[in-house]
């Protein structure tokens, strides 16, 4: 009964906790994150129920030993195969709508796990802290680089983060102009400079 109402409470936990999380910390836990944690508390469950569970006679012949375990690593595989058919695990979101501004669409991939922006650098208290704050980036680059335009400046961290890099933190930034579309690059330059 006390695995039961542990695994009860773990779920619960599972399908609430997600909800609770703000849209703003870049964390998203989608439905198939939530029925895969699931189903593997369950499987847990069982497994402790078993080890709880009065002694089993074994197989009485050794061809059905085999085919059982066989039987189960092939349901276990399937269901893998089948959920990750179903749902793929690094699926990204895709874009927003196509009502949306550049702008918009730009803090949508900043925020992507996918693209990863987020992960190193702050904006408006959420995300990492390897990288420098971009709350106010479109104010700051401005005086960064004498001689550059903020629009210049801010291309340049994206094509070549290596060219300037903001004294106390460490050159980690990889350059985003071959790993994102240019549209992305565009709607991301559009965010970075509505950020003042």
């Amino acid at each position: 009964m006390r695995i039961i109402l542990i695994v009860v409470a773990v779920i619960a936990a599972i399908w609430v906790a997600p909800v609770l999380i703000s849209e703003d910390s870049g964390l998203k836990f989608g439905v198939s994150y939530r029925v895969l944690f699931t189903l593997f508390v369950l499987f847990a469950g069982f497994l402790f129920y078993l080890l709880r569970a009065p002694e089993w006679k074994p197989f009485k012949s050794t061809p059905r030993a085999v085919g059982s375990v066989g039987l189960v690593f092939v349901a276990v595989i399937g269901a893998i195969v089948l959920l990750a058919n179903v749902s793929p695990q690094f699926a990204s979101e895709g874009q927003a709508s196509t009502g949306a501004s550049s702008g918009e669409r730009g803090k949508a991939a900043f925020f992507d796990p996918g693209v990863g922006c987020f992960l190193c650098h702050t904006v408006a208290t959420s995300g990492g802290t390897r990288g420098p704050d971009l709350t106010h980036v479109a104010t700051v680059a401005a005086n960064r680089r004498p001689g550059l335009s903020v629009e210049d400046y801010l291309k340049e961290s994206l094509f070549s983060p290596g060219a300037y890099v903001v004294a106390t933190f460490d050159n980690i930034m990889p350059p985003f102009g071959d790993r994102l579309s240019p549209e992305q690059l565009k709607d991301i330059l559009a965010y970075l400079m509505s950020l003042r």
